[in-house]
């Protein structure tokens, strides 16, 4: 019989992560202290939109067990630790939440148990809780790992049951793995890269790093293009062809980094270069590049919009930082919206997100078309499909001025068909 493995921590990652192992067959016991959280859960409820986990847990619940008790994980020789590490508005991590769960953890765990923290932490921290579990629980014969976490929201659930590769983190990485561990990761049918704490714990930083670079190249080209009458769109293609950059990579103009992540990671790496006495002054040009980032649009605004009439009414397209979810977490519509506040009537609409997730001050509509109805202008600020199927007609018939600020791509592929209305994107000449 399989012992169950315990999962403390049930934000995004837990859930996910969590719920994912169940759906492989293994029973689970998952903890949060927080009692609101788990009664939540234990009614088969998701307190979070990540597509396709409402029915892994239908699938799953059966082998689900949802607690606030910590002495629950005794029962099992393998935890997680997969809480979500909060960021401050200044992107920084706060790591109390993490820590507090280690603490509770600790004089819980069995003899000869092992525990992978999967959590976002700097370098260091596991190395930090793997001593501190021979200071405090000595001759328990504890082990601890670092799984490094490479979620994408919207697409969560895809990515963690199946992963490209695996990243941990050991104490030893040549030696065995406790097999609990061994078999879990076997379950995932993807090469496992085995390295010192550090290593792992800064590989997931430096993916994000190198995201970031993309996206803050990628924007600086598309600008280019337009002061010099190229078309980025024309452009993007040959890289994507060249085996040294990829189909995947980063190529699509944007308003920046967003939904906190990258962010974070990249204010991590410069805190850390400049600790170390590293030269991280690219670093800064990243960050500086993207808190300029909002310019770009209300540029096109001054320009085209506020230039011909004082108190326009502004139709907003997508609220959300991405598709696929309704987290504002560093969304450019925050930064827009906040820019238009007193200079714009502001009608906005997204799928999931509601007036609730931008505050007062702008109108939330709940259907896609009536946004722009009697526009002047609309926005267009995060990709959803339902705006790629959106209908040029009805557009040049509701809008008072049929001009769309495209500043997610998501009507790029149709430009053909808007006849009529006054298309503007990034990375291309007016």
């Amino acid at each position: 019989m399989v012992e169950p493995t315990g999962f403390l921590g049930l934000s995004h990652l837990g859930l996910v992560s969590s719920i994912g192992w169940a759906s492989r067959g293994d029973p689970v016991v998952a903890v949060d202290p927080d009692p609101e959280a788990v009664a939540v859960l234990a009614r088969s409820r998701l307190p979070v939109d990540e597509p396709g986990l409402d029915e892994l847990l239908s699938a799953a619940r059966p082998r689900m067990t949802f607690t606030t008790d910590v002495a629950a994980l005794a029962a099992c020789p393998l935890v997680m630790l997969t809480r979500d590490v909060p960021t401050a508005e200044d992107h920084r991590s706060d790591l109390l939440a993490v820590e507090r769960l280690v603490t509770a953890a600790m004089p819980h765990l069995r003899p000869g148990a092992t525990l992978v923290i999967t959590s976002q932490v700097p370098p260091g921290f596991t190395r930090a809780v793997a001593a501190r579990a021979r200071r405090e629980r000595s001759g328990a014969g504890l082990r601890v790992y670092y799984w490094a976490e490479t979620l994408v929201v919207g697409r969560a659930v895809d990515r963690y049951l199946r992963p490209e590769r695996i990243i941990l983190g050991c104490e030893e990485p040549g030696a065995a793995l406790p097999p609990t561990l061994e078999r879990g990761l076997g379950l995932f049918r993807c090469p496992v890269l085995r390295m010192r704490y550090e290593s792992a714990e800064l590989a997931k930083a430096a993916i994000n790093l190198y995201l970031s670079c993309a996206v803050t190249y990628t924007n600086t080209l598309a600008d280019l293009c337009e002061r010099i009458g190229a078309d980025w769109s024309e452009v993007a293609p040959a890289l994507r062809l060249d085996p040294r950059i990829g189909p995947a990579a980063y190529l699509r103009p944007s308003l920046g980094l967003s939904g906190g992540n990258l962010e974070r990671d990249v204010i991590a790496l410069h805190t850390l270069a400049a600790g170390c006495g590293v030269d991280g002054s690219f670093i800064d040009a990243i960050i500086e590049c993207n808190a300029r980032r909002t310019r770009w649009v209300m540029d096109k605004l001054e320009a085209l919009v506020f230039a011909e009439v004082p108190r326009p009414t502004v139709a907003v397209w997508g609220l959300a930082y991405k598709k696929g979810t309704r987290s504002l977490k560093n969304a450019p519509a925050r930064r827009v919206l906040s820019a238009l506040e007193g200079r714009a009537a502001v009608r906005a609409y997204d799928p999931l997100a509601g007036a609730a997730d931008v505050g007062a001050g702008v109108l939330v509509v709940s259907r896609r078309d009536e946004a722009p109805l009697g526009a002047d202008c609309l926005l267009i600020l995060t990709d959803w499909d339902e705006f790629a199927a959106a209908d040029p007609a009805a557009l040049r018939r509701i809008m008072r001025r049929p001009l769309v600020i495209d500043c997610a791509g998501a009507l790029e592929g149709r430009r053909g068909e808007l006849d009529g209305v006054e298309y503007v994107s990034m990375g291309r000449a007016p």
